[in-house]
């Protein structure tokens, strides 16, 4: 047991707190960190995998982006649903298996700031659009394009976490105290 708990700790999914281990809560800073290391790898990734798009993978997007359309306003675990898919299937369409592994590890980091910036509906409007320009890219194989939709993708979630932090009224300190992270 404590093997995996360190386990976690060391990739980030929980930290030491007072008597234990407690789920994360994103800070402005932190959230800014992981961007920035996102902003590095994925959309150089992406162009890497709009080289290797096969017939299966086009209709997993395309039926992700299709989800993600249906997905009313009242529908966000729909949304979160369709996105995740969508981003499944083009990171695992890498070949290589690192790459594949480190995209996802800050995946699950960035997993709570996610669910925070697409229950705006703004938030999910404006992800949608950018869903359907990644689908573009991958179905004309055009590698400069999917690196322009990861990084807007990437750019899109900061700046509507940041909206929310500042809202809160926070900039170093936890973005929400309570509410959508609780029991993450």
């Amino acid at each position: 047991m404590r093997e995996a708990l360190a386990r976690l700790v060391a990739e980030g999914l929980l930290e030491s707190g007072d008597g234990g281990v407690q789920v994360p809560v994103p800070t402005v800073t932190a959230m800014e960190e992981i961007c920035d290391i996102r902003r590095l790898i994925e959309p150089p990734a992406a162009q890497r995998a709009a080289r290797r798009m096969n017939e299966p993978a086009l209709c997993a997007l395309e039926a992700a982006v299709e989800a993600a359309r249906l997905a009313d306003a009242a529908d966000v675990a729909g949304f979160l649903e369709a996105n995740y898919v969508f981003r499944s299937v083009w990171v695992g369409r890498l070949d290589n298996r690192r790459l594949r592994e480190t995209i996802f590890r800050f995946d699950d980091q960035a997993g709570a700031v996610r669910r925070m910036t697409l229950a705006l509906p703004v938030a999910r409007k404006q992800a949608l659009a950018m869903l359907e320009e990644g689908l573009r890219a991958f179905r004309e194989a055009d590698g400069a394009a999917a690196e322009r939709f990861a990084r807007h993708y990437i750019d899109g979630a900061g700046h509507h976490f940041r909206q929310i932090a500042a809202a809160a009224g926070n900039s170093g300190q936890p973005a929400v105290q309570h509410g959508p992270l609780q029991g993450v």
